[in-house]
C-alpha cells in the first residue's frame, strides 16, 4: 500500500508537503479538519467536528476538486463513512486520522502541517494540549508515522527515503 499524507491547517503545511514530494511522488492524501486549505484530490477527510462536513464539501465544490472522499470521525453521524473510536486524551484530528490510517492498512503515514505547537485562532486550547494523546498512544503508532515539522517531528522523527523503502 502506498503511503498516506495527512495535511493539517498549520501554516507550515505547504513547506512540509513540498518536502514530502521530494521523497515520494505516489501517495494518498487525508485532509485534517475544516481549515485544511489543501485544494487538490483527497482520499479521506478527518474531523472531530462532524458538523463541519457539509461546509467542507461546499468549499471543495466551489473550487472544483474531488468530492468522492471518505469522511472519518469519532461518531456515527450522517456523512461519516468511517468511525474511529475516540480515546482520551485526544491527540486532535491528526491523531484520529493517524489511528484510522493504521486501521485502514497504511504502514507509512506522514504528517504535514500538524506540528502540534502554538494556538489556533479563536477561543481554542493551545495545540500542546493534544501532545498527551500522542504520548499515551505512542506504542500503537510508533514506526507507522513520521512528521515534517514541529513537536510531532521531534516526537516521531522525520520521514526518510530509507524509512519509506522499508
Amino acid at each position: 500500500m502506498k503511503p498516506i499524507i495527512l495535511i493539517g491547517r498549520a501554516d507550515c503545511w505547504r513547506v512540509d508537503f513540498e518536502g514530502v514530494k521530494n521523497l515520494i511522488q505516489d501517495f494518498d492524501v487525508m485532509a485534517v479538519g475544516l481549515d485544511c486549505v489543501y485544494a487538490d484530490d483527497i482520499k479521506y477527510f478527518v474531523t472531530y467536528h462532524p458538523q463541519d462536513i457539509l461546509e467542507y464539501i461546499k468549499r471543495r465544490k466551489e473550487v472544483g476538486v474531488n468530492l468522492d472522499f471518505k469522511v472519518i470521525s469519532h461518531v456515527r453521524k450522517a456523512g461519516v463513512d468511517i468511525v474511529e473510536e475516540h480515546k482520551t486524551p485526544t491527540g486532535s484530528s491528526s491523531l484520529l486520522g493517524t489511528a484510522a490510517a493504521i486501521r485502514l492498512g497504511y504502514k507509512k503515514i506522514i504528517l504535514c502541517g500538524c506540528p502540534l505547537e502554538g494556538r489556533q485562532e479563536g477561543n481554542f486550547q493551545p495545540y500542546e494540549h493534544f501532545q498527551e494523546g500522542w504520548k499515551r498512544r505512542r506504542n500503537e503508532i510508533y514506526g507507522y508515522v513520521k512528521s515534517m515539522s514541529g513537536w510531532t517531528k521531534e516526537f516521531l522523527g522525520e520521514p526518510t527515503k530509507e524509512w519509506l523503502c522499508k
